[in-house]
């Protein structure tokens, strides 16, 4: 009995296209999730000159991804160590990505390049908006789940998200640069 239902359970399925089956290179920004062991889903921001950058341009090199706020204390403590983890580092892409200036809105060129000059910070500095997070754990989609300022996400080399940190740890952030160099 089992053979025979077995059968029909089969003859129903009918063939698989294994062509079809799996994504391929050209599918990452269709099945992208800021979610560890997957892929990011790319975004774009503006750096301190005001040109538009995207994540997906750094494809390749590991990436240490800081969301921080102006106002956050503990984000001006993590901002201090920045260009020290980059200087340790060189093989890998330390990114603060600013979401909000001191007003609580999202940062201009002059916010970023007073964040480089105020920290010494030679290390990409983007700006983004609150868009580009969500507090919602389940939710995210495109968006990086934000518990805390600052929130650190860690990136292979084919940006798929290794592990995430929530508030500001110099010996975490080096223990993960030290893992994504290896």
């Amino acid at each position: 009995m089992f053979l025979f239902l077995m059968g029909l359970t089969l003859s129903c399925v009918g063939e698989l296209d294994y062509e079809t089956a799996t994504p391929g290179v050209d599918d990452l920004e269709y099945s992208c999730a800021n979610v560890i062991g997957n892929i990011t889903c790319d975004f774009a921001a503006i750096d301190s000159e005001g040109n538009e950058v995207n994540l997906y341009d750094l494809m390749g090199t590991p990436v240490i991804l800081d969301f921080s706020a102006e106002w956050c204390g503990p984000c001006q403590a993590a901002a201090a160590d920045v260009q020290h983890v980059q200087d340790s580092y060189p093989e890998l892409t330390y990114i603060t990505v600013l979401i909000e200036n001191s007003y609580g809105n999202p940062p201009d060129a002059g916010n970023l390049s007073d964040w480089e000059a105020s920290y010494n910070i030679s290390a990409p500095v983007w700006g983004g908006s609150r868009e580009l997070v969500t507090s919602d754990p389940i939710g995210t989609g495109s968006a990086f789940f934000l518990e805390s300022w600052p929130a650190f996400y860690f990136l292979d080399r084919d940006l798929r998200m290794m592990g995430h940190q929530k508030g500001y740890s110099s010996s975490v952030i080096e223990g993960w640069a030290t893992q994504l160099t290896e």
